[in-house]
This record gives structure tokens, sequence and C-alpha cells, in this order.
């Protein structure tokens, strides 16, 4: 009987057609590496994105140096620019704006601090790119074991098709096939926290600043979008989050406007209201026996930094890196050789766990001379130019 099973052999197969799992393709790609992308669902980016005033709610801040890589790759080019607004300027906001710091990118000789972009804007330039170079693509393909056999790493997939790689990029995401398959284990923090999402159109003009309000177990961010209107990120304790996504889009619009002090006036809806659980998950370990795991499935970070899509794309400058300077005989899939990835990437991860940790239990404490000392220490901040340009050189990097 003929053996009908179809087996694909690759440098690199990368597991996931995310915005970071493509980056990856990309960039490796770009290198001369054979890719392989594979992705359990089907292909659904739009190939263009339609010219509406209605934003997609999953909404990025992307930091220049991100913005600077997705440039170097060829996938900017391909991005809508007039739905692509800059932030100028971040105005920040201590727990009952007792005090409050502003962060001007010509503090730091910037045209801006970062900019804001949709998912699916993203997404179809990614794609676009993609379509553009020599890869195999197997979208609807949903991933059945992973085994080893001598120096490659084996994916077997539903359809009965076989990928043999020497390098497997798990970039699937929060609840990774490829982590779970290789039992590596994760530590959770959960922060009793819901994420409310939604666009408004807004009365006053956001004048390009992103602003951001800290409280007890609880943030609210602005991020600034084209057509006078802006994204909302809500974190509260679940308890109240389920209170208000038990409210009308126009009353929850009002309780928006109350909490940011009528900052932008009257706030209309112009998107549905996403919610999401928060926590904090971080993989034990980056690296397996010729596996990496890349973005949501190495790491999930507390929306307050702002960081998640921006710390996935470093993910992929990192690996980029470590494989364009190796030698020309070097097993990219060897476990000494990958242990300079995870070495690489792991202090940034732990820096903006702990930072996003540190902020939500620093404006949590009900002492009052916790407090005092936290708006004490923005007041410092705000009369020091030189502090404030460190702080605007770690928010871009």
């Amino acid at each position: 009987m003929a053996n009908n099973k179809k087996i694909l052999t690759c440098d690199v197969a990368v597991v996931g057609a995310g915005l970071v799992g493509l980056a990856a393709v990309i960039a490796l790609a770009e290198q001369g590496k054979r890719v392989a992308l594979i992705d359990a669902q089907q292909k659904a980016v739009k190939q263009k994105v339609q010219k509406t005033q209605e934003f997609d709610a999953r909404i990025y801040a992307i930091t220049p140096s991100t913005e600077a890589f997705l440039k170097r790759l060829g996938v900017w080019a391909f991005v809508d620019l007039s739905r692509v607004n800059d932030v100028e300027a971040m105005a920040l906001w201590s727990a009952d704006e007792e005090q409050s710091l502003r962060l001007l990118a010509e503090d730091a000789n910037l045209s801006k601090m970062a900019c804001i972009a949709e998912n699916d804007n993203l997404m179809q330039a990614l794609w676009q790119k993609v379509e553009a170079l020599d890869v195999s693509v197997l979208m609807g393909a949903p991933c059945r074991t992973i085994h080893y056999d001598h120096d490659v790493v084996v994916l077997d997939l539903e359809n009965g098709s076989q990928i043999c790689a020497s390098l497997l990029v798990a970039a699937d995401g929060a609840h990774s096939f490829v982590r779970q398959q290789l039992a590596i284990a994760t530590k959770t923090k959960a922060f009793n926290q819901t994420a409310l999402v939604a666009n408004y159109r807004i009365e006053k003009a956001h004048g390009n600043i992103a602003r951001q309000w800290f409280g007890a177990h609880e943030t609210l961010a602005f991020l600034p979008l084209s057509l006078k209107q802006i994204s909302i990120v809500w974190a509260v304790e679940a308890e109240l989050a389920q209170a208000l996504l038990n409210l009308t889009d126009e009353a929850l619009a009002e309780q928006v406007q109350i909490r940011s002090n009528n900052v932008l006036g009257e706030l209309k809806p112009a998107s549905q209201t996403f919610s999401f659980a928060l926590k904090q998950v971080t993989a034990n370990q980056l690296i397996a026996d010729r596996v990496v795991l890349i973005g949501d499935a190495a790491h999930q970070v507390h929306p307050m930094a702002g960081e998640g899509a921006n710390l996935g794309f470093r993910d992929v400058i990192g690996l980029e890196s470590l494989i364009a300077g190796a030698h020309v005989m070097q097993d990219i899939g060897e476990f000494s050789f990958l242990r300079r990835y995870e070495r690489a990437r792991i202090s940034d991860i732990l820096g903006m766990n702990i930072l996003t940790t540190g902020l939500d239990s620093l404006f949590a404490f009900e002492s009052t001379a916790i407090k005092n000392i936290a708006n004490f220490g923005m007041q410092q901040l705000d009369k020091h130019p030189g502090m404030k340009n460190i702080l605007i050189q770690q928010a871009i990097a």
C-alpha cells in the first residue's frame, strides 16, 4: 500500500500566524532560510483594510524601534498610514488625580514616542510581505504531535502532513500547543482584573497625547486614533468589570468620561466593548531541544505597560540577530546555541513583569503615606528633564 503522507523539510517551522509569528517568518526567510508557516486556523485577515471610520478594537502602541524593525523587513510599506496615529506625548495621573506627569517626545529630541496601529492593518501588511517571499504556508492545519528524529524536530499535522525542521518556533499564543506538548511549565500571576476595550468618538481633540490614569488595582488608558477617535483600555477589578459590562454602551461611555475627569469631553461609542481577564504568564523556559518560544507563547504581561506586542517583536529581533550571526555550519536548533537567545531575552521579559507588578502594587496601597510617596515621586520626576528623558527612552525601547 502506498504511503501518501506528505513530508515537508525546512530549516525553520513557525507555528502561529499572528503578528509575531508572521514577523518571524519574514525575518528568517529574508536570511535565506527555508521557512514553513503553520496555523490551525484558516487565513481570515482582510486583503485590504476597509476605508471606514470604524477602527479595529485590537489596537497596539508601536514603539519607534518596532516601527524601524518593520520598515527594515519591508512590512511598513504595506501599512495604511492614513489609519496610523502618532503619539507625541504621554500624560500620566496618579491615584485620585493628585499628581500628573507629562512626557513629551520633543524632550528627548524625538518626533514621536509611538504610533497607534490596528491589528488588521498590521496583519494585512505582514501577509502582503509573506506572500512576496518563498515560504511554505499551511493554514487550517492543526498540529497533532511533536517528536524528534535524529537532528530534526518533527511536527505531525492532523491532515496527515509532516513537517521536519532544524528549528521549531512557537508563536502560537497564550495557550500554545507547542509549549503544552513539550510540558514547559509556566508561572502565572492572576490580577483579579478584567480589561475593557472599546473605541470612542471624542468631543475635544486628543492632541496626539496618550493618557493613562493609575488607581488601586485599576488603570485607564486613552490611545489617540485618527478621525477624532480614541481607543481605551480600562483595567478594573473583576467584580466592577462585570457591573460595567452590564451597562449599555452609552452608559459605559459616561462612566469612562467621568473616570477621565471629562478630559476629552463627551465620548460616543464607536465600537463594541470587548473584555478579557488579566494575568501575567511567563514560561519557565524559553527554549527546548530545537524549539524556541516567542510572543505570547513565552510571556503575557499586564496591559498597563502597553508592551505586549513590542515585547513579542523584540523576541523576533533577538532570534533574528542570533541566527544571522551564526557560523554557516552552526546547527540552529542546537540547545546550547538557543540558550543564547534565552539568556538575551529573559532580562527584558522579567523586567517588564517587575515593572507592571510593581506599579499595580504601588498604586493599590491603602496607606496614605505610600500614596504620598508615589505622588511625590511623580512630582519630582516632572521637575527633572534628565529623568524624564530616561523614562522616555525606556518607554520607546
